[in-house]
Parts: C-alpha cells; structure tokens; sequence
C-alpha cells in the first residue's frame, strides 16, 4: 500500500488551489465592471460611399472625465443623436486615464471623414488617431469645455463631401439605449459633462 503523502503538503496544496479559484474569481469580476477605455470598437457593417458621409454613417462614444459636470454626456448625447448621429457609448474615461484639455476627436485618422464631422460640432475641439478600424468616433470632453453656447456648434453640417469613403455604420439592436452594460450608468443632469447610464457611482458620467 502507498504511503499516504504527508498532511501538510495535502493542506498546501488545497490552500494553492483555493487560491487560484479566489484570483481567477476576483479577476472576473474586474473584467466584467471594468469602464471601458475610449477606443472601444462598435460593431458595425463595413461600406464604400461616394458623394458624402453622413451623420447616420457614424457611430459616436462620449466619455466625460472624472470631476465634469454630471450629466454633460447624457445631454450632449441627445444633442448629437438629434443631429443624426448613431450614439452607442455614454460613460466617463478610467480613473487612470489623463484628462484632455480641450475636447478632443478621436478615430482611425485625424482627417478621416467622420473625425471631420464630428469636430465641426466641436469649435473648440482638436482631433487625434488611434488607428481604429471600424471608423466610430470618440468625443472626449475637455476639461475647458465652457457650455453648449460656447464650445457646441449645433447648425454645424450633418454630412462631409467626399470622393470616396470607407463607412461603417454601427449594427443597432432595435430599442437598445446608448451605454454599455459593462460602463458606468449616465446620470447626466442637463451640462456637457460625460454621464452615462453606466457611471461608476463615484464620476460624473
């Protein structure tokens, strides 16, 4: 009969795998309430337009930043989505992540098509490239966004001409709200400051 192996090594080894079940536990559950970083890709159907792109060409992300005016993103959400836009994110950036100074437009190229129209309602607004490939764009609220009057320019054209154009126009689940079930909830008030129906219940989403 084999000599039964001695009890501490049996009690280190249930403690090594109880511990590896509580990591793997706690891990999943950061990934699942993790706030998403911008950047974050939309599902969409890639097209070739000719002529213009178009408000309803785009998929558009706000983020407002921790410390912003709660309820920013909600309103600047509606105001968006009444120019046609199709606004499938409203949450606030990650803690970590730096704050712009002034607002800023981000998608796959600086000059690409939908980056363009989207900084037209933005005067104040700059524009970066991250390389993105489904051609949704981010709009991340600066940090000197001085209200709608100031730093929103509603009557700002909801098409951009065009020779041609690589689209992506997001996929939309019918009846499916603008948040991510993963992000931090909106609480937007009536300000332009990111509130997502998704906020961490400590960022003014």
């Amino acid at each position: 009969m084999a000599a039964r192996p001695p009890f501490w090594r049996t009690a280190s080894l249930l403690g090594a795998m109880v511990l590896l079940l509580l990591l793997t536990a706690v891990l999943g559950v950061r990934a699942m309430t993790a706030q998403p970083k911008s950047g974050t890709q939309t599902p969409c159907a890639t097209q070739t337009v000719t002529g213009q792109v178009a408000a309803a060409d785009v998929a558009v992300h706000i983020y407002n930043y921790p410390g912003g005016t709660v309820g920013l993103g909600a309103s600047l959400g509606d105001k968006l989505t009444a120019a046609g836009f199709n606004v499938t994110y409203i949450g606030n950036l990650p803690p970590k992540q730096d704050v712009p100074a002034s607002t800023t437009i981000v998608g796959g190229k600086a000059d690409d098509p939908e980056v363009t129209l989207v900084a037209g309602f933005f005067p104040d607004s700059i524009t970066q490239a991250d390389g993105r490939t489904d051609h949704s764009v981010d709009v991340l609220i600066g940090a000197t966004w001085a209200g709608f009057d100031a730093s929103f320019n509603a009557g700002a054209a909801a098409q951009v001409s065009v020779n041609k154009a690589t689209i992506c126009p997001p996929i939309v689940t019918p009846g499916a709200t603008p948040t991510d079930a993963t992000a931090p909830t909106d609480t937007s008030t009536d300000v332009p400051t990111d509130t997502s129906t998704d906020q961490p219940t400590d960022q003014p989403t």
